[in-house]
C-alpha cells in the first residue's frame, strides 16, 4: 500500500512540474527544451469568443531586440486573427508541338495579407526571456479583448 501511495504522489508531482515547465527554466539548452518551453508558454493561452491571444517568440544577441521582435510577432498573430485575407493566384500553361508533345506547367502562389489593424487595448499577459545558445530567447503573450469589437469582426477572428 505504501508503494502505491508513493508512486501516486510521485506521478502527481511529476505532472504538476511538467505543466509549469517554463517557470522553472532560465536556459534552453537543446531543441527538446525549446519545444517543451514553447508548448508550456504558448499552449496555455487559447483564443476564445471573448479574447484573442498572440504568442510571440524571437531570439537575438541583444536583449531589447529579442523582446521587441517577440512583441511584434505576437501583435502580428493577433492582427492576423482580426483582419486578414488570403490571395491565391494560379497559372496553368499547356504547350503542344510535334517535337516534344504536350508539356504542362502549373504554378500556385498564396499570399496572406494583414490589413491595417488597430490593437489599442492589448495587454501583455506573459513576458519571459531565456538564454538559448548564447542568445536571448524572449516569449511574449498578448491578450486582446474582443468585447468592444464589432460582432462581424469578432466572428472572423475565431
Amino acid at each position: 500500500m505504501k508503494i502505491i501511495i508513493i508512486i501516486t504522489v510521485g506521478l502527481i508531482l511529476a505532472g504538476c512540474s511538467q505543466s509549469n515547465y517554463a517557470s522553472k527554466k532560465t536556459v534552453i539548452s537543446n531543441m527538446t527544451d525549446f519545444v517543451k518551453v514553447n508548448e508550456s508558454v504558448c499552449g496555455k493561452y487559447k483564443s476564445s469568443v471573448k479574447k484573442l491571444y498572440g504568442c510571440g517568440t524571437s531570439s537575438s544577441k541583444d536583449f531589447e531586440i529579442a523582446k521587441s521582435k517577440a512583441l511584434l510577432n505576437a501583435k502580428v498573430i493577433v492582427s492576423d486573427g482580426l483582419s486578414n485575407s488570403i490571395i491565391k493566384n494560379e497559372n496553368q500553361k499547356v504547350k503542344e508541338d510535334t517535337k516534344n508533345g504536350v508539356t504542362r506547367e502549373y504554378t500556385s502562389n498564396e499570399t496572406n495579407q494583414i490589413f491595417e489593424t488597430n490593437l489599442n487595448n492589448y495587454r501583455i499577459v506573459y513576458d519571459k526571456t531565456f538564454i538559448q545558445s548564447g542568445k536571448y530567447r524572449s516569449y511574449i503573450v498578448i491578450e486582446l479583448s474582443l468585447i468592444h469589437i464589432s460582432e462581424p469582426t469578432r466572428q472572423e477572428a475565431i
